[in-house]
């Protein structure tokens, strides 16, 4: 079911969306699991970026007449260039932020995947070596929670077979195309290859465990190197480069005895200084978000 939002934008743009949606798009949002045609995602997003942009133009004028004269006795030129294009980059960036969202999602479940991948295998591997069927191992797996988004992962092929009457081949290849963990969609063809040449489940199963176990080790490591990487990278650029402009630029302007780059230094320290500061959170924050 559509939001009263979702509902409101799709008869706006449903009728563009439905034409223009790309095979990107689609993908991402079936990867992301998100609970909503792709089309109806994409009138959403611009129905949500032109209300964006209007509130930007409000903004824009207050600014301009309000604020920038407190700060200024003659407003610059590029202050008025600045208010001209800050609805149009307000709404284009919101529009791209809302189309990124669903890949975003779906490499984060990805991640998760790739993270509970290992665990889950021993889980199924010590089930396969009962002689339970890959249908009946997919269906308990999907009861364990503990497995985070491996879980969801086997609930949906257990759908496609306990609801769309698929048999588990044609269940497995479906998820292949939607998973958005490569390292899944490696185990579900691996996995495919086993069932159909009568090979033995709990060997391969074993043996996947412990490959992804290995790499799971690397990834942790390599993650805690660049995590030192980016350390170093702020205390340079974020802490010590922004302090030597703070100091630089007004020593120059007591030397020369001209204030003509006060409005360089309003532009760091209410433009650059938040940006800079923003940016490494937000790379910091998608390198340790949880997996």
């Amino acid at each position: 079911m559509l939001s009263k939002l979702q509902q409101t934008a799709y008869s706006l743009f449903g009728s563009f969306t439905q034409k223009h949606v790309s095979e990107r798009l689609k993908h991402d949002v079936e990867a992301a699991h998100l609970p909503v045609k792709p089309d109806a995602y994409m009138a959403t997003s611009m129905f949500i970026s032109l209300i964006a942009g209007v509130c930007a133009i409000v903004v824009a004028i207050v600014l301009y007449f309000l604020f920038f004269p407190l700060l200024f006795a003659s407003i610059p030129s590029f202050m008025l260039y600045f208010t001209i294009l800050l609805p149009l980059l307000v709404f284009g960036l919101a529009y791209l932020v809302f189309l990124s969202i669903p890949g975003s999602k779906a490499k984060t479940r990805g991640k998760r995947i790739d993270a509970n991948l290992s665990y889950a295998l021993n889980f199924v591997a010590a089930m396969s070596s009962a002689g339970v069927t890959p249908t009946e191992i997919f269906k308990s797996l999907s009861t364990q929670s503990i497995y985070g988004e491996v879980k969801n992962e086997a609930s949906w092929i257990y759908r496609d077979v306990s609801l769309m009457g698929k048999d588990i081949i044609t269940a497995i290849k479906e998820n292949i195309k939607r998973t958005p963990s490569e390292r899944f969609k490696e185990f579900l063809q691996g996995l495919i290859v086993t069932v159909t040449s009568g090979g033995s489940l709990k060997t391969y199963f074993s043996s996947k465990a412990n490959q992804y176990m290995v790499e799971n080790r690397q990834r942790l490591r390599g993650t805690i190197e660049s995590l030192g990487i980016m350390a170093e990278s702020y205390v340079t650029a974020a802490v010590a480069g922004i302090l030597l402009l703070l100091i630089v630029i007004p020593l120059m302007m007591i030397i020369s005895g001209s204030t003509d780059q006060f409005n360089f230094l309003y532009l760091i320290i209410f433009i650059l200084i938040p940006i800079v500061h923003i940016g490494f959170a937000y790379v910091i924050w998608m390198m340790t978000v949880e997996v």
